[in-house]
Formats: structure tokens, sequence, C-alpha cells
């Protein structure tokens, strides 16, 4: 993806204004990356970062923008960019499908089988597949978010998905070894409002109302999942190679049955409250059982691939080191990309301190680079 051309951005940044307020810095990179895009590609790519420090947190961070000028819906009609224009967040919609298990029932327990109603039929090893193995990313599922791994239909109705799950056997072993799988996470979402039925459509309200009810708990009211009749108020797409997706295209992010896993679309204010919440600094958030619960405890297992060891997670997160002048501090994060858009979001550790994250990042946008954008925001900001 085009995250290394954001990372060389960020090193000239700090070439020409080394002694600099980071979040200027990170203004700079930003609009240095819309600029490539545009010359180089004539891209109309938009970004949007959410900065927290403790010198802003009082005010509820600072959101910066880049591409303001030049943003265009998928039809060539220019949009405006701010707070509330929308994007989609890809698999960052993971994390708020774990907020949702947890407001409903607490901490993982149990299996699959055990959660789903008891007209939805699976094979015998996926109903034994734990929740809690499918939330730390080790279901025993093949990794699959580059395609090839199941027929091609199967998402298309969660009539084809359990058809397919009633006689499917997993690969690996539950708990024995890392595998990034948005089938997993499906399925995850799918136990937590008890599904027990193929209508599809039904599930997608099923999961949007305890989305809703999740966000309404940090004031994220424009936080759904995707509708056909937001395609006007999204920016156009681009892919990692800033081909656009042309207005032909349907702009859904997945498949129905796969919201769960990375259906949502979200904008800049409510990724901002939802970072907020996450990094303990809205009221209550200090002493919030699920925020503990779903940040404090670690998981880490070899590849299934067998490509060495896997990342650091817990449950849904992932926990990456990151070496600064005042010694290796760890950010809790997760990022998304589906077709045209990429996200990221990360907050430093804070459980356990007795006091909220200091520092935290989030990017949306509707061009590649989010993770890499993100990470060296990060970056700046912990160099201190």
């Amino acid at each position: 993806m085009a995250g290394g051309t954001a990372g060389a951005l960020f090193v000239g940044t700090r070439a020409r204004a080394r002694d600099g307020d980071p979040i200027q810095l990170i203004q700079t990179a930003i609009e240095d990356h819309h600029r490539m895009a545009l010359s180089n590609h004539r891209a109309n790519v938009g970004v949007v970062v959410g900065v927290v420090t403790p010198n802003n947190a009082a005010s509820n961070g600072h959101i910066i923008y880049a591409g303001q000028d030049t943003l265009t819906n998928p039809y060539g009609t220019r949009l405006e960019l701010n707070g509330h224009t929308p994007f989609e967040i890809g698999s960052t919609s993971k994390v708020f499908t774990s907020g949702i298990h947890y407001m409903l029932h607490g901490p993982y327990d149990g299996t699959l089988g055990a959660w789903l109603g008891s007209r939805m039929t699976t094979s015998r090893a996926i109903a034994e597949i734990s929740l809690k193995n499918l939330a730390i990313y080790q279901p025993g599922l093949a990794q699959d978010n580059h395609g090839g791994v199941y027929p091609p239909r199967m998402m298309a109705s969660l009539a084809n998905l359990f058809a397919h799950m009633e006689r499917f056997t997993p690969p690996f072993r539950q708990g024995t070894c890392y595998a990034y799988s948005n089938i997993g996470w499906a399925l995850l979402s799918m136990a937590a409002v008890r599904l027990d039925s193929t209508d599809t459509q039904e599930f997608v309200r099923t999961y949007n109302e305890k989305l809703v009810r999740f966000c309404n708990r940090f004031t994220a009211t424009d936080t759904q999942v995707f509708r056909f009749d937001l395609k006007p108020r999204l920016p156009m797409g681009y892919t990692e190679n800033f081909a656009s997706l042309p207005s032909r295209r349907n702009y859904q992010p997945s498949r129905e049955a796969g919201y769960g896993a990375g259906g949502i679309a979200g904008n800049g204010a409510d990724m901002m409250r939802f970072r907020l919440y996450n990094m303990g600094r809205l009221p209550g958030g200090l002493t919030d059982p699920a925020l503990a619960y779903q940040q404090t405890e670690t998981f880490h297992a070899a590849s299934c691939s067998g490509e060495g060891r896997g990342p650091v997670t817990s449950y849904g997160w992932f926990h990456a080191g990151f070496e600064t002048p005042r010694g290796r501090i760890v950010v809790l994060n997760k990022n998304g990309g589906v077709a045209g858009f990429t996200s990221w979001m990360g907050f430093t550790s804070w459980q356990g301190t007795g006091a909220p994250s200091s520092y935290g990042v989030f990017v949306l946008s509707n061009g590649p680079g989010s993770t890499r954008i993100g990470s060296n925001a990060m970056k700046l900001l912990l160099r201190g």
C-alpha cells in the first residue's frame, strides 16, 4: 500500500520542522500526503486525523484535515470534509463488535454453538469454537483477509454461510495459533446478538440496533452499519494504487453477513468519542470494567501460517511497542481497510496506572496509508 510514501513524508516533515508542535507536524504531513496523491495520481484523497495529548485532552482532543478543497463524492460532486463526513472504517469495526458483546453479555464465555440459536446449524468443530478464541484472533480458522479461502458466494447470505459452516472443519486447533479471520469475527458478531435465523436483513437490523445503543454510551450518534443510501455522502474511494472506485460500484464495504467484521461507517467526530472512551477519558472511564476487560489481558501465539510469532492481542485490540526517549511504550491499536477506504486508531496503554491514556490518534481516509500515517503520528507524539 501507499503507507511507505506517507512514512517518507513524515520523515521530511521532521527535517523541515524538527522542533515544531507535533500536531502541526502531523498537519503538514497529511497535507503532503494529500498533495502527493493529487499531483502523482490525480486522486482527491481526504485525510481526517484526531489527536489527543495531555495538553488538549481536556478539550476532547483536536481534529485536523487534509484535502478539504478537492474532496468529491463517488459521482464527482464536491463534498465538504469535516467532522461529520462519513468514511468506511473497515476492520476497525471489530473493536466495536467486541464492545457490543461486553455491553450485552459481559466477558466472553462459552462456545459459538451455545450462543447461536438452535436453528443455526454448524459442524461440531465450528460449534465448539470458544468466543474468547474468536475475540483474541486464535479461532483455528485460516487467515482470510486476502481472500481465496472460502467459496466466492459464501457470504452472500446467512443461508449460504451456514450451509458451508454445517460441513466445515477449521484447519487448525483453536487457541494454539494466531490467524486474522474476518469470518471468525462475523460469527462472533452473530453470537453477540444470539442469531437464530438465516434472515440476513434481520441480522443487519439487529446488529445495527445494538451498535447504535453501544455508541450512544459515548455520544457517537452517527455511527451505523453501511447503508446504500449513504453512498452519495461518502467520499470517492481510492484503492491502494490510488485508482478511483467508479460510481457504478455500490461502495458496500463487505457483504451484510460480514458487517460485524468490517461493515461500519463513521466520521471524525464519532471516532474521537470512541477513542476518548477507550482511553478512559470520559466520565467513569477509569473504573469501567468493560475497558479493563477488553484491554488488560494479552495473548501471544505463533502464527498459524508458520511464519514466526504472531502479534500481541487483547480482545479485538493489537498491542505494539513504540520505542521513545522515555523507553518502550505500548500502544493499543486497530486498523481497517476495504475497497477505497482505510482507517487506524491507537492510544497508549493505561490500564493499571490509575490515570487515563495520555496519547491517542485516529485516522480516516478515502485512500491508502492510514496505518502508516497513524503509526508515524503516534511516534511524533511520543518522541516528547
